[in-house]
């Protein structure tokens, strides 16, 4: 597979100093899928931490809106790295970006800031934004993966 890789980043026309520099590149896309995985197994620990603590709390309390839209996000962030991981893994084997996995990426992050978001103490020029980046978003994800 790395040879695969290599030499689809790398032409054998391609002088040596760029030849370095895409093995650096290779070498960074490596560390970050390391360090993804890292960060997902960190949320994973932070969603356990977090539902035991609702559970501790009281039981009652577990059905709070606050509480549900909390653990949502909290849901989502494990997602949306899980997600981040899968385009560094994608990469790695095909030496392109997966666009509409970028999108759908981008899309559950929206999402969870939409969940998130305590809408008394936004402005409506925050909420038109908002409106306007999954319009735009999730028009480009349909274009790109409706079938022609």
């Amino acid at each position: 597979m790395d040879e695969e890789i290599k030499h689809a980043l790398v032409d054998e026309n391609d002088e040596p100093f760029i030849t370095f520099l895409n093995s650096v590149v290779l070498w960074g896309v490596r560390v970050l899928s390391v360090l993804v995985v890292l960060v997902i197994l960190w949320a994973l620990i932070d969603v356990i931490v977090h539902v035991y603590q609702q559970f501790a709390i009281s039981f009652a309390s577990l059905f709070s809106s606050e509480t549900l839209f909390s653990t949502l996000g909290a849901f989502l962030v494990v997602l949306i790295a899980i997600e981040i991981f899968l385009n560094i893994i994608f990469f790695l084997k095909k030496d392109t970006v997966n666009v509409p996995l970028v999108l759908a990426t981008a899309l559950t992050a929206i999402a969870r800031k939409v969940i998130i978001l305590d809408y008394t103490a936004v402005s409506s020029d925050h909420m038109y934004a908002t409106a306007a980046l999954i319009l735009a978003v999730g028009l480009t994800y349909w274009l790109i993966t409706k079938k022609s």
